[in-house]
Formats: structure tokens, C-alpha cells, sequence
């Protein structure tokens, strides 16, 4: 089967960028690979079989590329697209991994000019609590949604290509609009993962910290499983979209302090209404 891109790089090869590169080559989506990460990700990388080579510097990995991929730390988006801007080759497309869409689309607008229009933003909905090139896995996107987040200046050829890249990999692909997208997953994604980690932030300062680690049992482990993530990760995915999670902090706040001002009075009929109304909701989740 002929590969639908010959040279892809990935910039960036943790968990998502090293799963996008295994993937990849497991299904036989590019026939070559190269990858540009700061440190030892990209060395690593490539001594786990995920990349071909790895780019002393990500000018090179882009150089006579024809897709690049974005999936490193979003304070690093915006020197990535200025680096690769003056090496991207006329039909070369550029897409990205990154779970917040606004600021990645204005870098992209403001460092590419023309070539813009070959950038699809896109958010592949997967992850785990794991991180870095070890915890890579091909069959990551599997099944996943795959949101890609077009402007009105994209090239409908080129968000084809990119959505092909996708499917490729294993996932279903879907549309949203960048600041629906921002909204949406400030709410399922974003402020979920902060309130977990004060969880377990209040647990791990508590009297009872000690005890908890060795008595837990599988509903504290299940309720707090993304609390194991990379905290700087997801410190700069949460102000990056801050807004956004403000207004999420806010509406868990005025909830809380409903939760706490019916236990004060001893209210058990509206404990039993207020957690009712959220276990309808959660057993509509998929």
C-alpha cells in the first residue's frame, strides 16, 4: 500500500507526538519519519523504533517534509511554526495535537503567511496519565475523535489530506469551530483535570495522607486517575485557556457551596436532589 505521506515530521515525540509517529508506521501512514523534540525525547525516540531519525533542530526536521506535526508543550508552538515558516515546501501541510485551539491558530496565522492555509488545526481526543516517548502506543487513537478546527482561509484540499492523516491512524474525525472547541473542553477536559489535582492536592496535605495511600480503594483511584498527569503540562493547557476555566471554576464553585450549605443544615433531601441530577447526567456518559 502506498503511504499517503512520504516524509512526516513530528515535533515534539511524548506521549501523544510518539504515539502519532508509531501509528503511523504501524499502519503504514508515512514512509518516512523524523522527529525534533529539546533534551533526549528524540534520541529516545528513535531507540524505541518510533522515528527514523531525529532532527538536530526542528528547521531540519521540517526541511522536505510533507506533513509536519505539532505536538509538543503549547509554550512552544509559537517558536516551532516561526522555526519551520521559511522551510516548509510548497505543498507541505501542517497540523497539530494540541488540546487548546485559539492560541494555537493565532501563532499559526501570525508565523506561516500564506502557507496558513496548509495548517489544519487538530485535536486528537486521547491521552493518558503517562508521559514521554516510552509511553507511546500505536493503537492510541484508535477509535478516538479526532476534532479538526478549520478557518475560513484553510484549503479544503488540505483538510482533506489532513483528515485522511487521521483516519489513518485509527480515528473518527469530527469539526468544531475554535472558540466552541476552547469552550467545550475547558468544561470536559480542562477544569476536570485542576479540580482533580486540588483533590489531591487537599488529600495529599490533609492529616490523612498517609493513611489514604495505603487504604484507597478503586473509587479514589478511578475519581483521580488524571491526577497522576504531568503537572506542567497541564498548568499551561489550563492558563493558556483561562478564561474559559475560570468561568468552569466559577459554576463548580456556585455547586459546591450549594453541597456544602445543604450538609451544613443536614439536608439530606437536597443532597439526594443535587447528587441525583448529577448521577442522570453521568449515566448518559458513554
Amino acid at each position: 500500500m502506498t503511504p499517503l505521506f512520504q516524509r512526516v515530521a513530528v515535533l515534539g515525540v511524548g506521549l501523544i507526538g510518539g504515539s502519532v509517529a508509531a501509528a503511523a508506521r504501524a499502519r503504514g501512514v508515512a514512509a518516512e519519519l523524523v522527529g525534533y523534540a529539546p533534551g533526549d525525547d528524540a534520541r529516545d525516540a528513535q531507540a524505541l523504533g518510533l522515528i527514523d531519525s531525529a532532527a538536530p533542530d526542528a528547521a531540519s526536521a521540517a526541511r522536505g517534509a510533507d506533513l509536519i506535526v505539532l505536538a509538543a508543550p503549547i509554550p512552544a508552538m509559537q517558536g516551532l511554526l516561526a522555526q519551520i515558516a521559511g522551510e516548509l515546501a510548497p505543498h507541505a501541510l501542517v497540523t497539530d495535537t494540541a488540546s487548546t485551539k485559539r492560541s494555537i491558530v493565532a501563532a499559526a496565522r501570525s508565523a506561516l503567511g500564506p502557507a496558513f492555509a496548509r495548517f489544519v488545526a487538530a485535536h486528537p481526543i486521547a491521552g493518558a496519565e503517562t508521559h514521554g516517548p516510552a509511553s507511546s502506543r500505536a493503537d492510541l487513537f484508535d477509535g478516538c475523535i479526532t476534532l479538526l478546527c478549520p478557518e475560513p482561509e484553510t484549503d479544503p484540499q488540505a483538510q482533506e489530506r489532513v483528515a485522511g492523516f487521521w483516519t489513518g491512524l485509527g480515528a473518527r474525525v469530527a469539526q468544531m469551530e475554535v472558540q466552541r472547541h476552547d469552550r467545550l473542553f475547558a468544561e470536559i477536559s480542562h477544569w476536570p483535570h485542576a479540580a482533580v489535582f486540588t483533590l489531591c492536592a487537599a488529600i495529599a496535605q490533609g492529616s490523612q495522607a498517609q493513611d489514604a495511600l495505603r487504604f484507597a480503594g478503586a473509587g479514589l483511584r478511578d475519581t483521580t486517575r488524571i491526577g497522576a498527569s504531568s503537572a506542567a503540562l497541564w498548568a499551561d493547557i489550563v492558563l493558556d485557556n483561562r478564561d474559559a476555566v475560570l468561568d468552569c471554576a466559577r459554576a463548580f464553585e456556585r455547586e459546591l457551596h450549594a453541597m456544602v450549605e445543604a450538609l451544613g443544615r443536614g439536608d439530606r433531601q437536597a443532597l439526594v436532589e443535587r447528587f441525583e441530577t448529577a448521577s442522570r447526567w453521568r449515566r448518559r456518559l458513554p
